[in-house]
């Protein structure tokens, strides 16, 4: 036997490849606030991208809000991009948790469903604002609104 004979073989390329897939399936779910897929060319499509990206790499699922894609019951990190002017707010991406179906189908577990939604929404504003996300809260139910981040700010961090 020879030294060569106990080399693992390079991964590399196939987890690179695993994971330009996996950020693709994240990106793929992104809607507008009509519920459309989001546009390649919306001026917030970069943003969201770039959100859907970091809650991937924190292991946070990015939900499917399409009731037709099979992954839709599973929940996760909720992103919609939200235009300039509504609630005479700023553009930017609403970011919140939806739980798993599972626990909607059991009325029992209402309070389960309501209080992991408030945990993780809380959690969330935690993560967005480690990954340099400029957050402020967003509607009633503990979302949040990304308007950028920090390092596109030139006055951030002084």
């Amino acid at each position: 036997m020879t030294d060569t004979d106990f080399l693992q073989p390079d991964l590399g390329p196939l987890c690179a490849a695993a994971e330009a897939a996996e950020l693709a399936q994240a990106a793929s779910g992104l809607v507008s606030i009509d519920g459309c897929r989001l546009a390649g060319n919306d001026p917030l499509a970069p943003l969201a991208r770039d959100i859907a990206r970091s809650m991937t790499e924190a292991v946070l699922t990015v939900h499917h809000r399409a009731r037709r894609y099979p992954l839709y019951r599973l929940g996760g990190v909720c992103l919609l991009a939200v235009p300039p002017g509504l609630a005479d707010g700023p553009a930017g991406v609403a970011v919140s948790w939806t739980p798993h179906n599972l626990l909607v189908l059991d009325w029992d577990q209402y309070g389960t469903y309501v209080g992991t939604q408030q945990a993780m929404n809380t959690a969330l504003g935690g993560v967005l604002r480690a990954f340099g996300y400029l957050v402020t809260p967003f509607g009633f139910g503990g979302a949040w609104l990304v308007t950028g981040r920090r390092d596109d700010d030139p006055g951030a961090g002084r």
